[in-house]
């Protein structure tokens, strides 16, 4: 008698998700924000504080963005050793250094934490792309760079690709951000028939 109720109630919910199935499927609520992958990979270095305190990072990165609020960020030695593995999304960060999983409130306070400087997380998703966030005030240069966030950005094109991108904090203790693009690659997202 179990066995055949067991049986009855299974039966029952394939039969109902094979009639879901049938039926048409919602439309995702359109965004304003793009829902590409954007994965880069190259070379970085990054150069915080005044010299008697500098803090410098120097080495390979693989940098996947996810939309507006989620990415993960790898770091490597110049020999190709992983040195740190940063993840985030809408209010929480991570970063991995191989020995420990430290957790933060946000991306900006894990940089502020590991490079000793707050990168912007709400531009910097825009900058790797060569462009100010849209949703930020935003002053463009003469030389075809911009300025954002108090951060001096250049973005250096070849051949319409970004191939460098160089940012530099114009307020507070000095810091330096560099980026040569070695690789890029866009995927749309995977959507359901």
């Amino acid at each position: 008698m179990r066995r055949r109720l067991f049986a009855g109630v299974i039966a029952g919910a394939v039969v109902g998700v094979m009639a879901l199935g049938g039926c048409a499927t919602p439309q995702l609520p359109q965004s304003s924000e793009p829902a590409n992958t954007l994965a880069l990979a190259g070379r970085l270095s990054l150069v915080s504080g005044t010299p008697d305190a500098q803090k410098a990072l120097y080495g390979g990165f693989r940098l996947v963005l996810r939309g507006a609020v989620s990415g993960e960020f790898e770091v490597f030695s110049p020999l190709g050793q992983m040195l740190a593995k940063a993840q985030w999304s809408s209010g929480q960060a991570s970063l991995d250094n191989g020995r420990q999983i430290q957790h933060y409130a946000s991306f900006d306070d894990m940089t502020r934490a590991a490079l000793g400087v707050a990168l912007p997380q709400a531009a910097l998703q825009d900058w790797v792309r060569g462009r100010p966030a849209a949703s930020l005030p935003s002053q463009t240069l003469t030389d075809g760079g911009f300025e954002q966030l108090g951060w001096k950005v250049q973005p250096t094109w070849r051949d319409g690709q970004l191939a460098l991108l160089k940012a530099q904090r114009l307020a507070g203790d000095p810091a330096e951000l560099r980026m040569a693009i070695e690789s890029a690659t866009t995927a749309a997202p995977q959507t359901a028939p």
